[in-house]
């Protein structure tokens, strides 16, 4: 599974084979990553989320329908599909990523438990040593809850690489939005199952055994493994591991099996038991083996229904050397695993003797690339500098120092809110309309100290160089007046102002017309 929808991841199963769970980063889906490989289920949703919850729930809300995901507990998780309006079709499909590596067993239709029944137990198609039972995860039979509280269950079916939920199309017809689809997932690689025909699984004078591959050569020391589920009196069993002979299980390859206690009482409660036991002779890498319990008394354990397994009938208090002609074949896959320690001799050369030491410096050199995706209003520009010390030391009959300048993948994903204080001095009487364009420089520098896994701290410091580019539109109200001179000549002629004149001069004055008549004036004291 790659790290580029990475968002959230949660580990589950801590105590059996833990599983970490990864969820999408801009869409709903969620990765199961147990072993080399891995199952990632993405629903085909093409409208964009909002991302939202706490450290239990996450929620992927959108227009048509949403996705959550509840953490339940240590060993399942809740994916819950919400129907905000009705769907064009009553049948839910996830794409499945990976499928091609593991085995789908549906459970029966009888089995009692109701979220069991039509369920699915997803196990490795080829199951090797150190992979404990092989089982990644088990997806319960879905519930189906509308508005009102009605509910119903949904019917589960693989297609290729599909996971379908199917919806009652009746009880579709009628439910109030929203509706709710939950299926749980389990993550533990324990069987979901105890009961077989409605009564606890058995063995008892049967050596049950299954078929592993080997990844390498197997010899010496071993360690079995057993889940036994209910108490029988005086229960007890050794591992054993038989030869392959055509793809049956053939002549037995152990020896010295420590007794192995499987009841359950007080203090002692359902679980995983285990003893040890020696390889008698070796076998070879990359080859097939049949390892299962030899049960002194009655042994009851978990199981998924698929695979297949050999029940050997026996009688006797000791392990046969040659596995039983008389078997019968089940279609279960039982709780129950081996690990073994893997040893070999290395031979030095070069003229290098035991009782020398040598110190070999050896330098890599690796390429670094950063993504780094910022939810932000500026424009960015980053440089990182990276301090990278890794110190590693081997012991082989040789001293090694290595010193290695590595490159870190990081992804950077981050939200930042940035404030600004501006002061600004303008003598302007104006509205102004601004555009204003940033441009940010951040520098980061980090240092990490590498020792297989990987502890940093970063501190961050910020130069912000600005350029403000201001373009001023101005409204301008103009009032223009008009100044009229005006100049006024008149001409009067006064009749009293010409007497006051004659009356002062006590003269005659003679006034001609343009018609020739005299005229005399007098003037009296």
């Amino acid at each position: 599974m790659g790290n580029r929808e990475r968002s959230a991841i949660f580990c589950q199963s801590l105590r059996d084979f833990p599983c970490p769970v990864t969820l999408g980063k801009n869409t709903p889906s969620f990765g199961l990553h147990r072993f080399k490989q891995g199952l990632r289920f993405v629903p085909p949703d093409d409208e964009g989320f909002t991302l939202w919850g706490d450290k239990q729930r996450l929620i992927y809300k959108g227009r048509r329908r949403s996705h959550r995901f509840t953490i339940l507990g240590d060993t399942a998780f809740e994916y819950d599909c919400i129907l905000n309006k009705e769907p064009e079709s009553n049948v839910i499909t996830l794409l499945i990523e990976g499928a091609e590596n593991f085995d789908f067993f549906r459970q029966p239709d009888t089995v009692k438990e109701p979220s069991l029944a039509g369920s699915y137990a997803v196990y490795k198609k080829e199951t090797l040593v150190g992979e404990g039972t092989g089982k990644l995860c088990h997806i319960h039979k879905p519930e189906i809850i509308d508005a009102r509280g009605r509910r119903c269950w949904g019917e589960l079916s693989i297609a290729g690489n599909c996971l379908c939920i199917a919806i009652p199309e009746n009880w579709l017809a009628e439910a109030k939005y929203p509706v709710i689809v939950d299926p749980i997932v389990g993550t533990t690689t324990v069987g979901s199952l105890y009961l077989l025909n409605s009564a606890a699984l058995k063995y008892e004078g049967n050596i049950p055994v299954s078929r592993f591959q080997l990844s390498e050569g197997l010899s010496g020391l071993c360690t079995g493994y057993f889940y036994t589920n209910q108490d029988h009196a005086s229960a007890g069993g050794n591992a054993v591991i038989y030869s392959d002979l055509s793809s049956s299980p053939n002549s037995c390859l152990t020896k010295s099996e420590a007794t192995i206690d499987l009841r359950v009482v007080s203090g002692s409660p359902a679980g995983w038991r285990s003893g040890n036991f020696t390889m008698n002779g070796a076998a070879a890498g990359n080859s097939y083996v049949w390892f299962g319990l030899f049960p002194k008394t009655a042994w009851y354990p978990r199981y998924d229904t698929g695979s297949s397994c050999t029940a050997g009938t026996y009688s006797g208090s000791t392990r046969p050397s040659s596995y039983p002609s008389t078997s019968g074949r089940q279609n279960i896959r039982l709780s129950m695993y081996f690990t073994y320690t893997y040893s070999f001799t290395r031979t030095l050369t070069q003229g290098i003797t035991l009782s020398e030491t040598k110190a070999t410096e050896v330098g890599f050199k690796r390429k670094a690339i950063e993504l780094v995706n910022a939810s932000d209003t500026f424009a960015k520009l980053q440089n990182t500098i990276k301090v990278i010390n890794d110190s590693i030391s081997s012991f082989d009959f040789a001293t090694r120092t290595l010193s290695l300048l590595s490159s870190i993948k990081d992804s950077l994903n981050s939200f930042e809110i940035s404030m600004a204080s501006f002061l600004h001095f303008r003598n302007i009487n104006e509205d102004l309309t601004t555009t204003d364009t940033f441009f940010h420089l951040r520098k980061i520098v980090r240092g990490l100290v590498d020792n297989l896994g990987t502890e940093s701290e970063v501190k961050t410091g910020f130069f912000h160089f600005r350029t403000i580019n201001e373009t001023a539109h101005a409204l301008t109200s103009v009032f223009r007046g008009t100044l009229f001179f005006a100049r006024i000549v008149t001409e009067v002629f006064v009749r009293d102002y010409l007497l006051s004149r004659f009356l002062k001069a006590k003269a005659e004055l003679s006034i001609k017309s343009c018609i020739t008549r005299e005229i005399t004036l007098e003037s009296r004291c």
